[in-house]
This record gives C-alpha cells, sequence and structure tokens, in this order.
C-alpha cells in the first residue's frame, strides 16, 4: 500500500518525553495542557490524560481484559488503556496529509510504580533523531488486539480495509506484532518533589526522560492571583508567599529545600464578583431612570431624544464607579467621547439609520456583531459595582498551607515555627495550637520580611528566641 506524502507538523526541537516537576503549587498541571501540549499543537481530544497512583498497573496502562456481565453471561473484552488510545491516534495521524501531534499527559507520574506500569514498552521511550523509537518491541496478542480495535474505531472502513490507508511503517509493526513510538506521540508527565510516599524513579528510567523544573517565582503568574488580598489583612498573596518561602530556606533543616517551598497557585486566589452589589442593586434610583429611558428609545418622535438621555444617565452614573469600573461600562458600550450630539456615542448598540441624521438605538440587533439595546441593558445591570479585587481567604490558609507547613516541612522539628510566633515549644504540640495562631502566623511572616529588608534584627528569630528564653 502507497505510503502516503503528508509531512508531520512535528516540532523536533521540542523533548518527545518531559517530566514538569516542582514544589506543588507550582502550576504544573495547567502549563504541560496549555503550553507544553499547546506547543505541540496538541488540543482537545488530541491529549490523552492519566493519572498514576500506587495502584495503577501495566493493564490499566495498556491493556487487558475485562470481564463484562449480559444477557445473564460474562463476556470478556479487550480494553485498551490510555497509552494503546494515544498509539493507536498517534497511528491513524501518521496516515494524513498533514499529521497531527497527540500528547499522553501523566500527572502524578511518580506517584505509581512507573518500571512496573510501563513494563515491556519502557524500551520504547529510547528514539532516534526522528522521532521514532530506536527499538521495536514485541508484544503479546492482547497488546494487539487492543490496538486494532482502538485504530479501527478511530479509521473504520469496510470489508476488511481501513478507511485511509495506514503509514507503511505501522502497516509493517502490526504484521510482525511489534511496536515503535511514532514521532508524532509525545509523553508530557508532571510530578511534586515533596511528594514523599512515591515511588522511586531509577536512572535507567530517568534517562529517558528531560525535565523541566518549576520555580516557586511570580514571574510568570497572572497579576489578579499575585495581588490578591489575604483577607482581613493589607498583605498581597505574592508578599505573603515570598516572605514565608524566605523563612522555610532561612529555618527549615531539610537538605532538600526544593520539597519544602510552596508555589504561587499553593491556593488559587477567589473571585469575588459573584458576592459583590450590581449596578442595579447598589444604584436602584439612577437604574430606573436608564431603564425607563431604555424603554423608550424606540418610541415614535421620542426615540433619539430617549437615546440621548439614557447615553447621559448612564455616563452620570460612571461618575460614582471606581476607573476600573467605568473603563468595563465603556469597553461593553464602545463608547466614543468624540461623537458629538445627534449622534450616538454607544457604538457597540445597534442603531437606526436615520435619514434626518439623528438616530435612535433599537431594542433588538439586527447585526449580529452589534448589540440591541435590551441586551446592553441586561449586561450592564449585572455588572459588579465595586472594583474586583480578587482575595485568599484565611480560612484556606489554615486548613490547607498551614497543614503541608505542619506535616510536610516542619515534620521533625516544630520549634522554628514555636520561635516565628513567640510561644515556648510547649505552646505548640498540636496542629490544633497552629492553626489558632493562623492571624499572628500571617503577620509574623510577612513582617519578618520587612524587618530583614530594613536590616533590622529578624522577628521571629532572635527577638522572638530571647523572648521565649526570658
Amino acid at each position: 500500500m502507497t505510503e502516503p506524502s503528508g509531512e508531520t507538523t512535528s516540532p523536533h526541537h521540542l523533548h518527545h518525553q518531559l517530566i514538569l516537576f516542582g514544589p506543588p503549587g507550582t502550576s504544573k498541571s495547567r502549563r504541560a495542557r496549555d503550553v507544553n501540549a499547546r506547543a505541540l499543537g496538541a488540543s482537545g481530544d488530541s491529549i490523552i490524560p492519566v493519572m498514576f497512583h500506587p495502584d495503577y498497573s501495566y493493564g490499566e496502562f495498556v491493556a487487558r481484559l475485562l470481564p463484562i456481565s449480559e444477557n445473564g453471561g460474562i463476556q470478556y473484552n479487550v480494553h485498551a488503556g490510555p497509552f494503546i488510545r494515544a498509539l493507536a491516534m498517534a497511528y491513524i495521524a501518521l496516515g494524513n496529509e498533514t499529521v497531527g501531534n497527540v500528547v499522553l499527559l501523566i500527572d502524578e507520574i511518580n506517584r505509581g510504580n512507573c518500571a512496573e506500569i510501563f513494563g515491556d514498552i519502557f524500551q520504547l521511550l529510547d528514539r532516534d533523531d526522528d522521532g521514532w523509537s530506536c527499538y521495536e518491541t514485541s508484544v503479546s496478542d492482547l497488546v494487539i488486539k487492543a490496538l486494532d480495535d482502538e485504530m479501527w474505531r478511530l479509521n473504520p472502513g469496510g470489508d476488511g480495509e481501513w478507511l485511509k490507508p495506514l503509514h507503511g511503517e505501522v502497516e509493517r509493526l502490526i504484521e510482525k506484532r511489534q511496536l515503535r513510538l511514532p514521532p508524532n506521540l509525545y509523553f508530557i508527565g508532571t510530578m511534586n518533589t515533596s511528594d514523599e510516599s512515591v515511588y522511586f524513579m531509577d536512572s535507567a528510567f530517568k534517562r529517558r526522560w528531560n525535565f523541566e523544573f518549576r520555580s516557586v517565582g511570580f514571574d510568570e503568574v497572572a497579576g489578579h492571583q499575585c495581588d490578591a488580598v489575604i483577607a482581613g489583612t493589607e498583605y498581597s498573596w505574592s508578599e505573603f508567599v515570598n516572605a514565608l518561602n524566605d523563612f522555610i530556606l532561612d529555618r527549615c533543616p531539610s537538605p532538600k529545600m526544593d520539597d519544602k517551598l510552596v508555589g504561587p497557585w499553593f491556593i488559587k486566589a477567589r473571585d469575588p464578583k459573584h458576592t459583590l452589589p450590581t449596578l442595579k442593586q447598589a444604584f436602584p434610583k439612577e437604574w430606573a431612570s436608564i431603564t425607563a429611558y431604555a424603554a423608550g428609545v424606540t418610541k415614535h418622535a421620542e426615540g433619539a431624544d430617549n437615546s440621548e438621555r439614557l447615553e447621559r444617565a448612564v455616563l452620570a452614573l460612571t461618575e460614582q464607579l471606581p476607573a476600573s469600573v467605568v473603563e468595563e461600562i465603556k469597553e461593553l458600550a464602545g463608547y466614543d467621547p468624540t461623537i458629538a450630539h445627534p449622534l450616538r456615542r454607544f457604538h457597540r448598540i445597534e442603531r437606526s439609520a436615520s435619514s434626518a441624521g439623528y438616530p435612535y438605538y433599537l431594542r433588538k440587533a439586527k447585526n449580529q456583531e452589534l448589540m440591541g439595546i435590551d441586551d446592553f441593558i441586561d449586561r450592564l445591570g449585572g455588572m459588579a459595582a465595586q472594583e474586583t479585587v480578587y482575595a485568599i481567604d484565611r480560612e484556606t490558609i489554615a486548613g490547607k498551607l498551614m497543614l503541608y507547613l505542619w506535616d510536610n516541612v516542619f515534620d521533625r522539628d516544630k520549634s522554628p515555627l514555636a520561635a516565628l510566633l513567640g510561644v515556648e515549644p510547649r505552646m505548640l504540640r498540636t496542629f490544633g495550637q497552629f492553626t489558632d495562631r493562623v492571624d499572628d502566623f500571617i503577620e509574623r511572616v510577612c513582617e519578618r520580611a520587612s524587618a530583614g529588608q530594613r536590616g533590622e534584627t529578624e522577628l521571629g528569630v532572635d527577638n522572638e528566641t530571647d523572648s521565649v528564653a526570658g
């Protein structure tokens, strides 16, 4: 059968096997999907997700027989695991004119026994310069059956012929009951360096992967996450996390410090928009005038005047609002201050084509790219009346972050925490005693960093140790 002449779009300078690793909260899973996979042109169904865990097996990953109860009897069906599903998709894609990439995305890769899970396909991870596996490996009839079924599901034909011709190398491999990884199949794994209850990765396995470290810095983090305010304080999330990591680096006795730090996404900032009052709720009097004018924009002989009054009422309302909300309103309306009366200044709301040069807004838009006045009013009324400030709540810090510090970072020695809080170690014997001091903890972590920046004696170290001793 003639081999398709299509060329792969695989960017060969990107690694075929990549593991993103780093402390918890460094956005490894999101980056794997939204950055690394996207760089390969993979999205949607071309990303096959799987998560390893201590009980995960070769059969679940590759292929196995599963019993199914049907009509009072038991049947055994071949089940294709995520590896075979990804491989089948990649094999079929090789037959297309433009070859797309497939990504097998493995979260928590070090939480499973990789040697057992990969089994005989481990050898396939060695790649030649063209992206194909260096070696073939023979597999069981069960695996070939699972692969054939999955490929047929993706590329069904008739009379035993494929709908689209297979790549010549794929045909050769299936005939010999062997497997090779194609150049358009990529593996991306993620793992936390702080996980202790994980399986050991031997050097032979690691050698076949490239590793990308994700640091705890805020350089690539969205502004709303960096600037989120810790509820009840004046400290931002980035300010607190940077100060906390400085404290950990200075006081944690662990030889593996990367394992103990806190990433910027350890706690995700909460969007409080749904709890803020809307314009309709916060300004009932002004809103009554706006809706009255909106209802009259198409009224005979008064539509243009009511359209003008509507504009003025909306602009008058913006004088009572924060700058960020004003910008949202003007963006929604498409406000153009250079347009003079009697022409309309909200150019994202459709208006009449008035020959007299005195147009009015339409209730319902005819142009799909524009709004009618009814749609505009609905959207305007639902907008938040206050500036949106993302927040990190203290309860989550107490229940999640402080537990991580207690169990993972200072699990063997709580004295640095006691010194930071200015209490004797015997007063910090239980986790409850620690979380009861959540407000003091946040304050002292940030004050410690401020004291260090001023060149003063460290708060929570020398002074606090002296106070405890006294």
